[in-house]
């Protein structure tokens, strides 16, 4: 056995009893200068040229300087050191880490993530390490933080720090974390913030890097594209506005020259607005001018305010005017029987004299009444508002 191996086997004897509480202090005292001595002769006598300051770390870690440790552990656990044991420095990154030397708290982790001959995985371990690590701005830790909360398989995987740790590295320049990153913000509809964590990944000048580059394009393609809509739509929505106040225009110029008919007939046939001929219809009974308003004209205003006030105010001119109908200047000559009165009086007979002549098997056909006539007119002009194409109050028909 050289030196370097018997430093080892001293170091492994001690740890192993030390875990199982197997030495009382005195002899862990004891054992402790051996294990110094056995270090410190083993790594001079091994190696001297290539590190001579691990002795002295070494005797430095004993009187808790945890730099100190930290350097004989980070050169233990380093395989590219001909001195590399990685059990062995499991006591000296240990104590280097509870002395918070970020370092070693990363390398422990590491250790503990991927597992080695002597060393068994332990995700649990790793995380705990990571943790603290990460918290000393130590970039290995906090990568393998990341590694340990973001596995969906593992019993430790947490998705609120899995979160946390891949932002901390994509601020860090982990490019991978961001990428990751930028696909979770993506997918929680966090279109912005994808996008640019994405394009903060994306180096052209890398080929591995290719797949965040497209990523970050392809989100940028996007956002213009949702740009150019809403530009095109807020363009049409204030065409629409600006025709609407034209055509309100409109109607107030006609209200304005006492044209209340002309101004009922621009809301309904031009406007297309209920607000405007709400105005107009309001104006109109203020002014006292519904009996100019055009019949028509009064049946679609009945439809379009269907109750209240108005809708009142429009049925009773309506019905005014059907009486006019049925018996006006024309003395109700549209009744049944007002041509055989005519016919009577002209003669110098009453109307009943005639009826001494044979019964006629003739009878008149029946003539609707002004009401039928009135409410079969209603009907069918709210049948041709109604389908109207671009009525914009379609629904006030239902």
């Amino acid at each position: 056995m050289d030196h370097e191996q018997g430093a080892g086997h001293i170091f492994r004897t001690f740890f192993s009893l030390a875990q199982w509480g197997r030495i009382d202090g005195a002899r862990s005292r004891l054992l402790n200068l051996v294990l110094v001595a056995g270090l410190a002769f083993g790594s001079s006598a091994a190696k001297t040229s290539d590190d001579p300051e691990i002795p002295q770390a070494i005797a430095d870690c004993e009187r808790k300087v945890s730099d100190a440790c930290g350097t004989v552990g980070l050169a233990y656990s380093d395989p590219a050191n001909d001195q590399y044991d990685i059990f062995l420095s499991l006591r000296f990154l240990q104590e280097a880490c509870r002395g918070n030397h970020a370092a070693s708290c990363g390398r422990l982790a590491l250790v503990y993530l991927e597992g080695s001959e002597d060393i068994e995985a332990d995700r649990a371990t790793a995380g705990r390490f990571a943790i603290k690590g990460c918290s000393l701005f130590d970039k290995t830790a906090c990568e393998v933080a990341e590694t340990v909360f973001a596995e969906a398989s593992s019993d430790q995987f947490d998705a609120e720090k899995a979160l946390r740790y891949r932002r901390v590295n994509c601020d860090l320049g982990g490019w991978r974390s961001c990428e990751d990153l930028a696909r979770i913000y993506y997918n929680l509809g966090e279109f912005a913030p994808a996008e640019q964590v994405a394009a903060k990944a994306c180096d052209p000048a890398h080929s591995e890097q290719r797949s965040v580059c497209e990523f970050a394009a392809s989100l940028r393609q996007r956002r213009q594209e949702i740009e150019q809509a809403l530009d095109e739509r807020h363009e049409a929505q204030r065409r629409r506005l600006a025709e609407r106040e034209r055509t309100s225009q409109v109607v107030q110029s006609f209200l304005g020259q006492g044209k209340y008919d002309s101004a009922i007939y621009a809301a309904i046939y031009h406007s297309r607005q209920l607000a405007d001929a709400r105005t107009a219809l309001e104006a109109t009974l203020q002014a006292g001018a519904l009996g100019s308003v055009y019949k028509d004209h009064l049946y679609v205003l009945d439809y379009w305010f269907p109750s209240g006030r108005l809708n009142a105010a429009v049925n009773a001119e309506i019905e005014r005017r059907s009486r006019g109908d049925d018996c006006g200047i024309y003395n109700c000559t549209n009744m049944p029987g007002a041509s055989s009165r005519r016919w009577a009086a002209g003669a110098g007979r009453t109307a009943t004299s005639r009826s001494s002549s044979p019964a006629s098997s003739f009878q008149p056909a029946r003539m609707k009444s002004a009401a039928e006539i009135s409410r079969e007119t209603r009907n069918r002009y709210r049948t041709a508002h109604c389908t109207m194409n671009n009525n914009a109050n379609r629904y006030l028909c239902n």
